[in-house]
């Protein structure tokens, strides 16, 4: 669709009512006789990226001089601010606008960051009485509203000046222009207003406010810390009404509003678009590393924006449509969770979705996992000790219904106190539940520590539980594993008919204990681990 301007439908969709920037910002403004231009121009700038969001629909409900007026409107809401504000266009579509602002040779420190936020939050504010106006059209009934999205970075960047047909006009490269592209994204999926990356929030100075913060993974496996932009805090003495700064906090928060509607009509027409799909994004929490990648998830260290210890968040991309059966069976993980709160379990915090992605967030164990401690025997006590705290965990466990049913070391988390905790219940189960996340006859768990039950494919209880754990005992004890054998074939039938290996001598005592929780009958072994736990009691009385 090609639209021409035309100054004489300007009257159609009159201005926002402007506010002066000299006494709310405290920087000078840039006029027709005296353009905004950076002339000597370093490698590093500050990138705006503004995107109008739903554009073409309110297009398709104008025609003539209404819809000229509609497109010059928009044309000017974005590049209106930044010009004013020193910034130069780099690239202008009808629905969006990539501006740059430079060091200026009159600028005693560098204030291109402040500069750019304030022509970001000014843009906002004039897309919004924009869009009440188009809002409050007959024709506009049904429509979705319209709503800005922003991204400013402040970062390297290849700044020309643009051929002499194009006047007033650079052209902008490099890695900082597309971050504020995708920083523009992340405001569109986190129905945020105004997002910039934490360094240039910083350059910006006190007088930029910021909100909510977020994490941000980039293409090369690095991560971005971002932060939502709320407002301008007053300078001080500023003789500026508060009622100006009010409007503008007022605007961006109508904005999101506005977003979050326009999100909302967009799922219910495309039921099968998820939000912010294929891109790594993370409200609240400063992602560290990532530590770890499952079947179904991928494992960060992330420490919470709101402080305390790190925590380990469990991250489902929700990228495809089908993955909608593994997302039920990642929320099943963090129900069964919730209901336990016992020191030999790991400790869960939150459920939650952000940027198109599902997480868990959980205790982090610096100390890592049992089987970091396994590499030799361990010494009887301190094994009879572990054993004891496992079984304890799995009290918990049973207690609220829930199977776990992949007992190993490498799930057996260690806190700096030395205490252990149950951890990953990616397939744990509740015996409730009649959901069928594995069909009749699929065999779940580790094979080296499956029971015979498992590895036949028959139900399970609780007691499946109780023969990993005396896998786990013996390997604690011996250093080696009860069963080894050339294919998991053959290992699933050592678990189904080889008779329960004999412990050394100086642990003969614990063979009646080993032989009742690795019985090839669930009927033969402990009825629960809390008569297990008596049984330990009574080896050390």
């Amino acid at each position: 669709m090609r639209v021409e301007t035309s100054p004489e439908a300007e009257g159609q969709f009159p201005p926002t009512e402007a506010i002066p920037l000299e006494v709310l910002f405290g920087v000078r403004s840039a006029t027709r006789d005296e353009p905004a231009r950076a002339e000597p121009q370093g490698p590093v700038a500050t990138f705006m990226y503004a995107r109008v969001r739903n554009f073409a629909a309110a297009c398709e409900t104008m025609a003539g001089p209404e819809l000229t007026a509609f497109v010059n409107e928009v044309r000017r809401i974005l590049s209106a601010a930044s010009l004013k504000l020193g910034g130069e266009i780099a690239q202008r579509r009808p629905e969006s606008i990539l501006c740059v602002f430079a060091q200026k040779p009159e600028d005693r420190i560098p204030v291109h960051a402040k500069r750019g936020l304030h022509a970001a939050i000014l843009t906002v504010h004039d897309s919004v009485g924009l869009a009440n106006r188009v809002a409050a059209r007959a024709r506009s009934a049904g429509l979705p509203p319209l709503a800005i999205s922003v991204g400013v970075h402040l970062g390297a960047g290849e700044v020309a000046p643009r051929a002499t047909n194009s006047p007033g006009m650079v052209h902008a490269t490099g890695e900082a222009v597309e971050i504020a592209r995708l920083l523009q994204t992340v405001a569109a999926d986190l129905h945020w207003s105004v997002v910039a990356s934490l360094a240039t929030r910083q350059a910006a100075g006190t007088r930029v406010d910021s909100g909510r913060h977020a994490t941000m993974a980039l293409p090369d496996e690095s991560f971005l810390e971002v932060v939502e932009i709320v407002g301008v805090v007053p300078r001080k003495g500023s003789v500026t009404p508060p009622i100006q700064y009010e409007r503008l906090r007022a605007s961006l928060q109508h904005n999101q509003q506005f977003a979050r509607i326009a999100a909302n009509s967009a799922d219910a027409t495309n039921p099968g678009v998820l939000q912010g799909a294929g891109r790594l994004l993370i409200e609240d929490y400063r992602l560290l590393r990532k530590i770890g990648e499952g079947g179904i998830a991928t494992v960060y260290l992330a420490q919470p924006f709101a402080g305390g210890p790190p925590q380990v968040l469990k991250v489902l991309r929700l990228d495809n449509p089908e993955r909608l059966i593994e997302l039920q069976r990642f929320i099943q993980e963090f129900a069964l969770l919730a209901q336990i709160d016992h020191p030999n379990v790991a400790h869960i915090f939150r459920q939650d979705f952000s940027g198109g992605n599902a997480y868990i967030a959980m205790e982090y164990f610096p100390l890592g996992d049992l089987r970091s401690r396994m590499h030799q025997p361990l010494d009887p006590g301190i094994a009879l000790y572990y054993l004891s705290q496992i079984a304890a965990g799995l009290e918990a466990i049973h207690q609220v219904g829930i199977v776990h049913r992949d007992l190993k070391p490498d799930n057996i988390m260690m806190r700096q106190d030395g205490i252990l905790a149950i951890a990953d219940f990616g397939i744990a189960k509740q015996v409730s539940m009649h959901i069928t996340d594995t069909g009749a006859g699929d065999i779940v768990g580790t094979p080296y520590y499956l029971s015979p039950e498992q590895a036949l494919g028959k139900a399970v209880d609780a007691r499946c539980d109780l023969y990993s754990l005396g896998v786990v005992a013996y390997e604690m004890l011996t250093g080696t594993k009860p069963y080894v054998a050339a294919t998991a074939r053959e290992l699933l039938e050592l678990h189904i008919n080889a008779p329960v290996p004999v412990l050394a001598a100086e642990h003969r005592r614990l063979q009646p204990v080993l032989e009742k929780m690795m019985a090839k009958d669930p009927a033969r072994r402990y009825e629960s681990a809390a008569a297990l736990l008596d049984a330990l009691k009574r080896l050390g009385e």
